[in-house]
């Protein structure tokens, strides 16, 4: 007991204490982050993943059996419900029938994604043209990075998108 009848903690319990608050926040955000691990899901089959929790309101169409074309019927890019920069990009890529496995593998732990994995179908080169007219800046040929910056930098998976540039710039571009 320190005077006045409080405790003092000495640094080491302080770091030992702030150690497991940083390992238990970084595990449940991970958990909280982690796709449940359906691999065999249709495109449109929202409830394979998200259980019977309300994703939709009522009025919204089934999509069980849609796939990602027959979103685009209402939510086409540049309309009012547009999806693009909305859903993590995980949810594109299974609307459009890429499997977890396609990019993790068949692990029973999925592996990490790197950028050469994205490469595979996402041609840096023709990503770059196709955002040619992206003002102010094309954000597939940075000025800073070139053709090289990592994907995963503004696309993310399994969660929203950023638009990276932004944590210097004041780029208004959506990041699908």
């Amino acid at each position: 007991m320190h005077k006045h009848g409080t405790t003092r903690f000495s640094p080491d319990r302080l770091l030992v204490a702030a150690l497991v608050l940083a390992v238990l926040f970084v595990y449940t955000g991970t958990l909280y982050a982690a796709p449940k691990q359906v691999t065999s899901a249709k495109g449109g089959d929202c409830k394979a993943c998200h259980g019977e929790e309300k994703v939709f309101s009522p009025s919204h169409p089934d999509t069980k059996a849609m796939a990602y074309k027959d979103c685009l019927g209402c939510h086409a890019k540049g309309g009012p419900q547009m999806l693009q920069g909305k859903l993590p990009g995980g949810h594109l890529h299974q609307l459009r029938g890429v499997t977890c496995e396609k990019c993790h593998g068949k692990a029973a732990k999925p592996e990490a994604v790197d950028v050469d994995q994205c490469l595979k179908c996402h041609n840096a080169d023709k990503l770059a043209e196709r955002t040619a007219k992206v003002k102010p800046e094309n954000p597939h040929t940075s000025p800073h990075y070139g053709t090289s910056l990592d994907c995963t930098l503004c696309h993310r998976q399994h969660a929203k998108s950023e638009n990276y540039c932004n944590q210097c710039h004041k780029f208004n571009f959506v990041v699908p």
